[in-house]
């Protein structure tokens, strides 16, 4: 479903509502009617229809409707119907992520054993870059990438901080450090925060797309390998290409410690984890509820 249909089908529903709401005064309280209860039956079914279980269009208007609500919160009726609506997405989401998350916990249990032995010093809670931890796995879900990524890439670019990075020549990058998303917008605001995680991984994926010829790169949300991180982390970071006899083609960062640092020995001077451990911990910290 493209943005204009979901845009549309907003304002459908935003007029649907609004006509319950002509007759009546605001009231501190609001007991819904049975045909309250029809009506939003009636949207539910349409948005089900439309959404038929999309990961993307279920958080896309998840989001869009918790949007509408916050707009609307001082009138009761429609404030309800929203509430609603704004619920049984969530439920959904939330659902599937959760199974995916079961199936997958195995999987993930064995990269954290075969690989966290290679990390050279521990993490703290403050240093484990939780903040809005939700919000990235929704996105990484919906967008069918890995969340551990999407936090480590967050993490490495701007430490996890709520802000706009300001580059001295491109202006405002986003917490990625995506040169060609220039906005020149400041303050940040959860709007274009939640922006920026959906173009990296846009972004991520179209590199992926761009290289399949010589580097396999399958990232998914239950799905990783580590030759197909450090192929990642070097095309976000610019690399070479060269032949591998294990692995065929690989990715050769030009900066090695924005993958390493602290991880294996050669890498255990810098002051705070990069890439690759920093998935590892955080991979780590998902598999113990820590979030």
């Amino acid at each position: 479903m493209t943005y204009t249909t979901s845009k549309k089908f907003l304002y459908m529903l935003i007029i649907s509502i609004s006509t319950l709401i002509l007759l009546v005064s605001t009231v501190v309280a609001y007991n819904p009617s049975s045909g309250d209860t029809q009506q939003l039956n009636n949207l539910q079914t349409q948005l089900n229809l439309i959404i038929s279980w999309n990961n993307q269009d279920l958080r896309n208007f998840f989001y869009q409707i918790k949007n509408l609500q916050q707009k609307f919160s001082n009138n009761p009726r429609l404030d309800y119907m929203l509430n609603h609506l704004k619920q049984d997405l969530y439920t959904k989401l939330y659902t599937q992520k959760t199974l995916a998350k079961i199936q997958s916990q195995a999987t993930k249990q064995q990269f954290v054993e075969q690989f966290s032995p290679n990390i050279s010093i521990d993490t703290d809670v403050v240093n484990s870059c939780t903040w809005r931890y939700n919000t990235l796995d929704d996105i990484s879900f919906a967008y069918n990438f890995p969340t551990a990524l999407t936090i480590a890439t967050r993490y490495k670019e701007t430490t996890c901080w709520y802000y706009l990075p300001i580059h001295p020549t491109y202006g405002s990058n986003w917490p990625f450090q995506i040169i060609s998303k220039n906005y020149w917008t400041w303050p940040i605001t959860e709007p274009i925060f939640i922006q920026s995680v959906i173009d990296f991984i846009e972004f991520s994926k179209a590199k992926h797309i761009q290289y399949k010829t010589r580097l396999w790169i399958n990232l998914t949300y239950t799905w990783f390998e580590r030759t197909w991180l450090i192929n990642h982390g070097a095309l976000y970071n610019w690399a070479r290409i060269t032949w591998n006899f294990e692995s065929w083609y690989i990715a050769l960062p030009n900066n090695p410690k924005y993958l390493y640092d602290w991880y294996w020995l050669e890498y255990s001077w810098v002051t705070r984890y990069w890439l690759i451990p920093k998935f590892i911990k955080i991979l780590d910290r998902e598999l113990q509820n820590k979030y």
